[in-house]
């Protein structure tokens, strides 16, 4: 038979996961201050207290988890050109002109109608959601071959420059605008090949 906690070890967990702070939560649960200072660890190492803490945050991450995938779904079901539900309000403009100033509830439910449909999502909206699902899946890169290439030459020619940096800066600081030109004129032999 396994113990239930108390409400104040149950109200001190609560606090604890709120405010991480284990005296405050303590003395927000009841405990006196004289226990607040010396008890916390106790209460800490007190396993129900874990396990009901673990609880709560398992289950936080589970209902993020959760959403995560349901948007997810979400995402792919638009991408595959499914039918999603949308929610649109529908206006008569006639009836709101008619209707003037009047900005009340009662005059804006005369004019306005909530509609609710089951249509599959535009191709632009299925071109978005694809390409973001491709994405997320590491199967689509924005940038060309060739575009990639380029990044990474003037990666290496950035390195190749603060490479010459050190080795000048090693050196005594000799002349640098001499240096800088006979590495320019390194790396434009390099880019040549």
């Amino acid at each position: 038979m396994t113990r239930k906690l108390t409400a104040k070890q149950r109200k001190f967990a609560n606090e604890f996961i709120k405010t991480n702070n284990a005296y405050q939560s303590a003395i927000s649960a009841g405990y006196s201050k004289n226990y607040a200072s010396v008890g916390t660890k106790k209460l800490l190492e007190n396993v129900r207290i874990q396990n009901y803490i673990q609880q709560k945050t398992g289950d936080v991450e589970k209902h993020e988890s959760d959403e995560a995938d349901e948007v997810l779904r979400n995402i792919y079901r638009i991408s595959a050109g499914k039918e999603i539900e949308r929610h649109y309000v529908q206006i008569d403009n006639l009836a709101k002109e008619a209707a003037g100033d009047d900005d009340s509830l009662d005059a804006r439910m005369g004019y306005m109608v909530d509609n609710t449909t089951l249509t599959p999502a535009s191709t632009k909206e299925q071109v978005a959601a694809a390409e973001l699902w491709f994405k997320l899946n590491g199967k689509l890169k924005n940038d060309s071959k060739e575009v990639e290439e380029q990044k990474i030459r003037k990666l290496e020619a950035e390195a190749d420059v603060a490479e010459q940096k050190a080795r000048d800066a090693r050196s005594g600081g000799q002349d640098v605008g001499k240096q800088f030109d006979k590495m320019f004129e390194r790396l434009k032999e390099d880019s040549d090949k």
